[in-house]
């Protein structure tokens, strides 16, 4: 099944800084809404889409990805006019220098960078700075708040698509809204006798909120975590953190977690691994597997709030993660559609009907 690539782009083009996810959550109702039979937002933001089955014994899904993306929250105005600002999700500095930004909700262009080399020493030049802050080209405070901008505002990067070779594409926010896009192929091309709850949620980037939300209220029986996994296949010296690569097909989790022990984070059931790897069979798509370690997805909330329920997460590999340049290949996340949809359409593994419990 094919991915509508103008939806990607509306859902990209939003702006969705954790907490102010607004824009891209109408976006997702908008383009959902006639693949559905109700929709329904929380107080958080959540959007809730369902599509109602006609088999009450059948288990209820909860498909879910999330509607933020990385940002900056406007901390402070200096006297020269420059903002000062805290992160929101997982950054590195790195990715901070020498990038255009906007800022607030007039979407005021602003930059970020450091002093210029010449006046650098040379631990400076070697080393990046621990402060830096975002030029709007403004003087003082008062021309800033004539821009509209004042603490407490987000800015989000000024990054858009670009097509690459070999159909791939690289920009911002693609965590999570390639997921996003793939939630509504899945609700456009599926007809199933489950009911199914399209979810998309907020501020995971900042704490899985939205998704201890949603599972909350839903309920579901099943509840998967749409995602993107990072790859480290870009070609640099040393030994590779993961096997998974762009064009591998999607990435089935094991387990996540903010460790090395895996804290915090889900340990896939027996049964949801199953039922997705089987999906992958049945759709005639090759799966990679893994352990994200030094992060989590919505699947984690998903499996620990509330009453129990089966939890996974599937995921498009995806180079340059939490960077304005998240590069992915969208014969994965196509190849994500069908397994989905194939998923929805199969039987839901008993305790023994899997792996190591099948009776000999």
């Amino acid at each position: 099944m094919t991915l509508e690539r103008a939806e990607l782009d509306r859902l990209v083009a939003a702006r969705g800084p954790p907490g102010d996810e607004h824009a891209v959550a109408a976006v997702f109702e908008e383009l959902i809404d006639p693949h559905v039979d109700e929709i329904r937002w929380d107080a958080l933001g959540n959007v809730i889409a369902t599509s109602h089955g006609n088999d009450p014994e059948a288990e209820e899904v909860m498909l879910a990805a999330h509607t933020d993306e990385l940002a900056l929250l406007v901390d402070g105005i200096t006297d020269d006019g420059l903002l000062s600002y805290s992160m929101l999700g997982g950054h590195y500095r790195g990715y901070l220098l020498g990038q255009r930004v906007l800022v607030g909700p007039d979407e005021v262009p602003g930059v970020i960078a450091a002093k210029p080399r010449h006046f650098m020493s040379d631990d400076e030049k070697g080393d990046l700075p621990e402060t830096t802050h975002i030029d709007i080209g403004a003087s003082g405070p008062e021309e800033v708040a004539a821009a509209n901008v004042e603490a407490g505002d987000h800015a989000t990067w000024d990054r858009g698509l670009v097509d690459l070779v070999g159909g791939r594409l690289a920009g911002r926010a693609l965590d999570d809204r390639i997921a996003l896009a793939i939630l509504l192929a899945v609700a456009r091309e599926t007809d199933t006798d489950r009911t199914v709850h399209y979810a998309a949620t907020v501020q995971e980037e900042v704490g899985l909120r939205g998704a201890r939300a949603a599972v909350h209220d839903v309920d579901p029986d099943i509840a998967v975590a749409l995602e993107i996994f990072p790859t480290d296949d870009y070609p640099v010296d040393g030994e590779r953190s993961s096997s998974v690569s762009l064009g591998g097909g999607p990435v089935v989790e094991f387990a996540d977690g903010t460790s090395e022990y895996l804290f915090g984070g889900v340990l896939v059931d027996r049964q949801s691994l199953e039922w997705l790897q089987r999906a992958g069979d049945t759709a005639g798509v090759a799966l990679q597997h893994d352990v994200m370690i030094g992060g989590t997805t919505d699947a984690t909330e998903f499996q620990r709030a509330g009453g129990a329920r089966h939890a996974g997460a599937i995921a498009v590999p995806c180079r340059y993660t939490h960077s304005p340049v998240e590069t992915i290949e969208m014969a994965d996340a196509e190849a994500t559609v069908d397994v989905l949809a194939a998923a929805l359409e199969s039987p839901f593994p008993d305790r023994t009907d899997v792996r190591g419990r099948r009776e000999r």
